[in-house]
C-alpha cells in the first residue's frame, strides 16, 4: 500500500492524541451503546464502534447520515441518487440499486425497525445518537449486517414537559424548520414525544435547457411520534412511528462532467416510508429479563433518471427510465436476558428468536427514440427465521470470554414478466468468539473472531435482458446466463482492539486492527449492451480480503481547547474476478485489484475552541484517498480534503450556529460510470456525480 505525503502527515498528527467523535472527551465514559443485546458503555464495548452525538449534528448542520459518516473511520458511501443512500464499511457494501432485489451488506436500524436498503430513511431528525458498528454482526443482526450496521436511536419522551423550535437558512435556497414537543400525557406514567422537520434546498445543479436551478433539489418532510408507557415497576412499553415524505430531484450526471446539466427529462428520487415499532421490556421475573420488539414498514419508492443526461440536440438521442417500488415488511425480535444469579454453566446469557418477512414489487418504464422500450415488473418475497444466543463467562476479575451464535433460515421467491423465476432457500450461520481483558481501570483490551453472512439471490435484470432480446451477442448472453444466480457469502473477521484513558482522564484513544477473509465474495459488476445500455449482476469469487487499522482519539487539551479526529487505513483485494471488458469484446481480469469504493485511507481531524463563555469555534478537515468506482472498470475518484467550520453560541435554551461545509469549494466525486454516451457513441468515457460544493448558513433553536 502506497501512501501520499499528506496522508503520512495526517497519520502522524492523529497518532498524537486527539478527540473521538463523541461530543466531549470526558463524556465518553457516559456514552452508552444501545445496539448490543445489553446497553454497554462505549469504552467497554468489545468491538470497533463510533458513537456520533448531537454535538456533531449541530456543528455540521447535519440532516442525513451522509452529512456525518465521514467522522467515522473506514466508512464510505455512494450517491447515484439525491443523497448518499449506499454505505460501505471497511470496503464492503452496495453502491447502487436499479432493478434487482437488494439485500444490503450494511444494516440500517431505526429505533428497532430494519430499514436496510432504503437510504433516504437515514434521517437524523430528533436523534439522540448514531452508532456505527464496524465488522460483521452475525449474532446480533445476521444477514442484514455482513459488513456492519448503523443504529439510529431517537430521543425518548421525557418525564417533564419540554419543547424545541428550530429554523435554518443557507445558500442554494436552503430552508429547514423543526418542532419538538415532549412530556407527560394523561398521567405521569404515559409519556409522549412528537417531532417534525422540513428540509429543502434547490440543490447544486443548473439546468439551462429548462431554465431551472432546482432539478436536483431536496424536499423532505419528516415526522416522528413516540409513546412510553411506564405500566408498572416491571413493565415498560415504547411505541414509535416514523414517517418520511421525500420528493427529491435527480439530475446529477453531465456529458461534460460539470454542474450544468441541460436534461430535458430530469429524474426523481422519491420515498414515502412509514415504520411503526413496539418495544416491550418486562423485569418481573427474578432470573431473567424479557424483551420483545415488533416492527412494520411500508414504503413507496420511485427512482428515475434521464440516461442521456441532456437533450436530443445535445446528445443525439433521448432516453429515460423510471423505477417504482412498493415495499412492505414486518418483523419480530424476542429475547430473554439473564439477571445476576441466573447463570448457565457459570455464564450470563441471552437467547432470542427473530422473524422477518418482506415483499417488494417493482415496475419499470424505460425507452428512447432509438426504438428501445422496456416495461419490466418483478416481485420479490423474502422470509427469514433465526434463533440466536450469546454467553459470557467471567474467567477472572479482569478476563471475560464471550461466545455467540445465530442460525438463520432464508427463503427467497422471485418472479418477473420476462419469465425469470427463482425459489432459493438456504440455512446460514454466524457468530462470535471474543476475549475481553480489563488491563487497568482505564485500559480495556479485546480480541475476537466473528463470522458474518449474506444470502444469495438472482441476477434478474441481466438474465431478463438476455431472455427478452434474442439478438443479444452470444458471448454476452453466455457470460450472463452462466451467472444467472449467485450464492451466499460468508466473512471471517479477526480483530484486536484497545481502548483507554490517559493523562488523568483528559485523553481517550480507541484503536482496532482487523483482517477479513471473504468466501464466495459477492462482487457487483455490470455488462454494457451497445450503445449505452448496461445491466448489473453479482458474481461469486474466491480470495477476497479486507484488512486495516482504525483509531479514534480525544484530548481535552485545556479547559478551552479540545481536539478530535479519526483515522482509517484499509487494504482490499479482489479475488478471481473476470468481467466483460468495456473497451473491447474480450474479458478483463480484475484479480488482485482493490475492491470498489474502498479508499486506502480516510481521516477526520479538528479542534473546538471555547472563545468566550457559551461561544464555540470548530474547525475540521475530512480526507479520503482515491478509490475505484466499480469492479467492472478501472476509473477512480480523486483523493480530496474538505474543510468545514462552525461558530456556535449555546446556553440552556438557545443555540445559534453559523456553519460552512467544503469551505474551499472542492470538486470531488461520489459516484462514477464508464461507457459510451452521446452524441456519437465513439468512445468510452468516465462520468461523475459530484459531492456538494461550498455550502453555508445559519441555524437557530430555542428550547422551552
Amino acid at each position: 500500500m502506497q501512501y501520499k505525503l499528506r496522508y503520512i502527515v495526517a497519520a502522524i498528527a492523529l497518532a498524537s492524541p486527539l478527540l473521538s467523535s463523541t461530543s466531549v472527551a470526558n463524556t465518553v465514559e457516559e456514552t452508552i451503546v444501545t445496539a448490543d443485546f445489553r446497553d454497554i458503555k462505549l469504552q467497554k464495548m468489545p468491538a470497533s464502534v463510533t458513537v456520533i452525538t448531537a454535538e456533531v449534528f449541530t456543528r455540521r448542520n447535519a440532516r442525513h447520515l451522509e452529512d456525518i459518516l465521514t467522522v467515522a473511520p473506514n466508512i464510505n458511501f455512494a450517491t447515484g441518487a439525491s443523497r448518499g443512500r449506499f454505505v460501505q464499511i471497511r470496503g464492503i457494501g452496495e453502491r447502487s440499486q436499479f432493478k434487482d432485489p437488494l439485500d444490503p451488506s450494511v444494516g440500517l436500524i431505526v429505533d428497532g425497525a430494519d430499514l436496510s436498503g432504503i437510504g433516504l430513511a437515514g434521517s437524523i431528525m430528533d436523534t439522540q445518537q448514531v452508532e456505527v458498528l464496524r465488522g460483521p454482526q452475525g449474532t446480533r443482526f445476521g444477514a442484514s449486517a455482513l459488513a456492519g450496521a448503523i443504529n439510529i436511536e431517537s430521543n425518548k419522551p421525557t418525564d417533564e414537559f419540554e419543547g424545541e423550535i428550530s429554523f435554518g437558512i443557507g445558500n442554494y435556497d436552503k430552508l429547514d424548520t423543526g418542532l419538538v414537543l415532549s412530556g407527560p400525557l394523561i398521567t405521569d406514567s404515559l409519556l409522549g414525544r412528537i417531532a417534525y422537520q422540513s428540509n429543502s434546498t434547490d440543490g447544486y445543479i443548473d439546468n439551462d435547457f429548462l431554465d431551472k436551478d432546482d432539478t436536483n433539489n431536496i424536499d423532505e418532510k419528516l415526522a416522528r411520534v413516540s409513546l412510553r408507557w411506564l405500566a408498572s415497576d416491571d413493565l415498560t412499553i415504547d411505541l414509535a412511528a416514523f414517517h418520511i415524505d421525500a420528493d427529491n430531484g435527480y439530475n446529477a450526471f453531465s456529458i461534460n462532467n460539470i454542474r450544468s446539466i441541460p436534461a430535458d427529462d430530469p429524474g426523481q428520487d422519491r420515498q414515502k416510508t412509514t415504520s411503526v415499532t413496539a418495544n416491550l421490556n418486562w423485569q418481573g421475573f427474578s432470573s431473567l429479563e424479557f424483551e420483545a420488539s415488533l416492527f412494520s414498514e411500508n414504503s413507496d419508492l420511485e427512482y428515475g433518471f434521464d440516461y442521456d443526461w441532456g437533450n436530443e440536440a445535445l446528445s443525439g438521442y433521448r432516453g429515460s427510465e423510471n423505477n417504482k417500488r412498493g415495499r412492505d415488511a414486518v418483523g419480530a425480535d424476542i429475547r430473554l436476558i439473564s439477571k445476576d444469579g441466573a447463570e448457565i454453566l457459570g455464564a450470563t446469557w441471552v437467547a432470542g428468536l427473530y422473524w422477518y418477512s418482506r415483499q417488494v414489487g417493482l415496475n419499470t418504464q424505460a425507452g428512447d427514440n432509438f426504438g428501445y422500450a422496456l416495461d419490466f415488473s418483478s416481485q420479490t418475497d423474502t422470509d427469514r427465521l433465526a434463533i440466536y444466543t450469546e454467553l459470557e463467562w467471567e474467567l477472572s476479575e479482569k478476563l471475560a470470554l464471550i461466545v455467540g451464535g445465530r442460525l438463520e433460515q432464508y427463503d427467497l421467491n422471485y418472479t418477473d414478466n420476462v419469465n425469470v423465476a427463482a425459489n432459493a432457500d438456504d440455512n446460514l450461520w454466524g457468530g462470535k468468539i471474543g476475549l475481553e481483558y480489563q488491563l487497568t481501570d482505564e485500559i480495556f483490551l479485546y480480541s475476537s473472531v466473528s463470522r458474518g453472512y449474506k444470502a444469495g439471490g438472482i441476477n434478474g435484470q441481466a438474465v431478463g435482458r438476455v431472455l427478452s432480446d434474442p439478438s443479444t451477442d452470444k458471448d454476452i448472453a453466455d457470460f450472463l446466463l452462466a451467472r444467472s444466480a449467485f450464492e451466499s457469502e460468508t466473512l471471517l473477521n479477526y480483530e484486536v482492539g484497545l481502548k483507554g484513558w490517559y493523562l488523568d482522564g483528559d485523553l481517550f484513544i480507541s484503536t482496532s486492527a482487523f483482517y477479513m477473509d471473504r468466501t464466495d465474495m459477492q462482487a457487483n459488476s455490470s455488462v454494457l449492451f451497445p450503445p449505452a445500455e448496461w445491466r448489473e449482476y453479482i458474481d461469486n469469487i474466491d480470495g477476497g480480503e479486507n484488512y486495516g487499522f482504525e483509531v479514534e482519539a480525544g484530548w481535552e487539551l485545556t479547559s478551552s481547547v479540545r481536539l478530535f479526529g479519526s483515522l482509517g487505513l484499509l487494504n482490499t483485494e479482489l479475488g478471481n474476478l473476470e468481467v466483460r471488458d468495456p473497451d473491447s469484446d474480450g474479458l478483463l481480469q480484475q484479480n488482485g485489484r482493490d475492491q470498489a469504493h474502498a479508499p486506502a485511507y480516510q481521516f477526520n481531524i479538528g479542534a473546538e475552541f471555547t472563545v468566550i463563555d457559551n461561544l464555540y469555534l470548530t474547525v475540521e478537515v475530512d480526507g479520503k484517498d482515491e478509490f475505484y468506482f466499480s469492479n467492472s472498470h478501472n476509473e477512480k475518484s480523486d483523493s480530496y480534503e474538505l474543510v468545514h467550520s462552525s461558530i456556535s453560541y449555546r446556553n440552556d435554551d438557545i443555540t445559534i450556529t453559523v456553519w460552512g461545509r467544503n469551505l474551499t469549494d472542492k470538486d470531488y466525486q461520489t459516484r462514477g460510470f464508464y461507457f459510451e454516451n452521446g452524441p456519437d457513441f465513439s468512445k468510452n468515457t468516465a462520468y461523475y456525480q459530484f459531492g456538494e460544493p461550498r455550502t453555508f448558513g445559519v441555524d437557530a433553536s430555542y428550547k422551552f
